[in-house]
């Protein structure tokens, strides 16, 4: 089977309890559409689990991205407590930003990290990919992104998209995209869109299907969400 779950964001427990729900296996394959990190109680926990998975295929979302912009750089020697010792004030800026879109637990969680593990999580994230496409065996084709797609045109290639424009995207509820597959993406929690009347749901439509849920925001009525992409199964925690 192939799942799709997006924006955990440190989420760990929950995650645990829907691999649970959905009786993964080595046999199985799960994408996870960015925003592993940040706002939740165990992010690094988490990346470091799906690190050790051979059939979880990870995609860069924006907390990634800054993390990356925070930390990739910095000596052995650099703590939380003296990070901001070795910033530009350009770095400076991105720290600061990091800080305030929840960054503070994932990045006290990778500084208790040996180096060499800091190392180690630093070249995961690296590699995580901007979209993947899928063709089920029935002919149903996905794309996914972290975020849908800034200023879609139909006719441009999804490669030739700067990178921002797939992972800070804020569809809106009457966009379409592609005719001939459909986009799945995650990073605006669907609670959010007025026409769902703050009910944390997986959107269906023709032509995309947002699976985040809101998972860290449960005072909101958010929720971890799994989209089985073999038979449009959706699964809740």
């Amino acid at each position: 089977m192939i799942y799709v779950m997006s924006d955990i964001h440190g989420c760990y427990g929950s995650f645990q309890q829907m691999l649970d729900k959905i009786c993964f296996t080595d046999e199985d394959d799960l994408y996870i559409l960015g925003d592993f990190i940040d706002r939740g109680e165990a992010p690094i926990p988490l990346l470091l689990d799906c690190m050790d998975r051979i059939n979880v295929y990870p995609l860069i979302g924006n907390h990634e991205a800054i993390m990356l912009q925070c930390v990739a750089d910095l000596p052995d020697e650099a703590t939380f407590d003296n990070i901001t010792e070795y910033y530009t004030p350009m770095g400076m800026e991105f720290f600061q930003i990091w800080m305030a879109n929840g960054g503070e637990s994932t990045c006290r969680q990778f500084f208790a990290l040996s180096p060499q593990r800091r190392q180690e999580l630093i070249a995961y994230i690296s590699e995580f990919r901007l979209y993947d496409e899928l063709t089920m065996p029935d002919g149903r084709k996905f794309l996914m992104t972290h975020s849908g797609i800034e200023d879609f045109d139909p006719a441009k290639p999804i490669e030739e998209y700067d990178p921002d424009a797939l992972i800070n995207a804020r569809p809106e509820q009457g966009n379409r995209f592609f005719e001939d597959k459909t986009l799945v993406f995650g990073h605006t929690p669907t609670l959010t869109y007025p026409h769902m009347h703050g009910r944390a749901e997986v959107i269906f439509t023709d032509t995309y299907i947002n699976i985040d849920c809101g998972a860290v925001f449960r005072e909101a009525g958010g929720r971890l969400a799994c989209l089985r992409l073999d038979d449009s199964a959706v699964f809740y925690i």
